[in-house]
């Protein structure tokens, strides 16, 4: 691979989100430095997204870009991105979520901080939330991240983004420094080719697949330790649309049953304190969903999301046998 110039794929997955794809297009086609090509894998369940694709391949193809769309297997997240790998011809191939608008700067930050840095094997932008959270500084705010953090549960430090013991996450509050990171976020996460002929995105996570993420990054991680970063000087915003997604019970019931999962493939490690963490996580989860409601005056029907959170939590100790054993078959059939 060439170090004066690292050539970058974008990859794509979709579903149903035509309109957020196309803010997305119209940022990528206003990067300092164009992607190699950029690849839409498509899950939708209409014609839509294809038919914005097509809108944006003359304009692709007119910077010197080639737009190439491909009809996914409908198995998700996971799959999309395997297939997005397989696809692509860059040295790096960067992963965006169809809900993320770019900095001009992303693409050749990205690729000048692999060019420059030869141990790094992956690398990420400053993720910012939509402008509504931009300025929550609120005391409860506050108290409830230092809560999480006790709870063992995910909370936000300052230049930091590491894996804890339970198996959730500690994101950057803000990221003003280069960042040795454990996991990367899989919203725009960029990785060198080779990473991929040891590891692939584990397709037992189907639809969005709550954790992929962290489930991919960490193995990078903890196979090359020093090779994970986020650079603060390239900034993207997540918008998290709400769009194409599962109804609320089967939301809840991913996350738990997808974070059982994950903690017991990559994490757990036969660890007594990891367990104690993680169990002491899913008390703290339920502790915190329960004061939520509680303090919070909740209405009658919004006690249905701990209704659904306990749910989860049985069908997920019924089934451990089968988590244990890498095997989701019994979740998956009702996605």
């Amino acid at each position: 691979m060439s170090l004066t110039l690292l050539k970058v794929s974008v990859a794509i997955p979709t579903r149903d989100r035509p309109k957020d794809l196309a803010e997305l297009l119209v940022t990528l086609l206003d990067q300092s430095q164009l992607p190699q090509e950029v690849i839409i894998i498509d899950d939708s369940q209409s014609a839509s997204t294809k038919e914005t694709a097509h809108s944006f391949a003359l304009k692709f193809e007119s910077v010197g870009c080639k737009l190439k769309h491909i009809q996914g297997s409908g198995d998700g997240l996971t799959a999309a991105r395997n297939l997005g790998v397989k696809t692509s011809r860059g040295d790096a191939i960067l992963f965006l979520d169809d809900d993320t608008l770019l900095n001009r700067n992303v693409v050749s930050a990205l690729a000048t901080f692999l060019k420059d840095n030869i141990v790094a094997l992956g690398v990420q932008p400053k993720i910012l939330p939509s402008a509504k959270n931009l300025n929550d500084e609120s005391l409860t705010k506050k108290l409830g991240n230092a809560l999480y953090k006790v709870l063992m549960l995910t909370y936000r430090r300052e230049n930091k983004l590491a894996v804890r013991r339970s198996g959730a996450s500690v994101f950057p509050e803000s990221s003003t420094e280069v960042i040795n990171a454990q996991r990367l976020s899989g919203c725009s996460c960029c990785y060198r080719r080779e990473v991929f002929s040891e590891l692939s995105f584990d397709t037992s996570l189907k639809r969005w697949g709550s954790m992929e993420d962290l489930e991919f990054s960490y193995n990078v991680y903890k196979k090359n330790p020093w090779s994970l970063y986020v650079i603060p000087y390239a900034k993207v915003v997540h918008k998290a649309c709400g769009e194409a997604r599962l109804p609320t019970k089967l939301n809840v019931y991913m996350a738990t049953i997808y974070w059982f999962y994950v903690f017991f493939k990559d994490i757990f490690e036969g660890s007594v304190p990891n367990l104690i963490a993680f169990l002491w996580a899913l008390t703290g989860n339920l502790v915190t969903v329960l004061c939520g409601l509680i303090v919070k005056r909740k209405k009658n029907r919004e006690w249905w999301g701990l209704i659904y959170l306990l749910g989860s939590y049985i069908t997920a100790f019924r089934n451990l046998k089968n988590i244990l054993m890498l095997r989701l078959e019994f979740f998956n059939r009702n996605l």
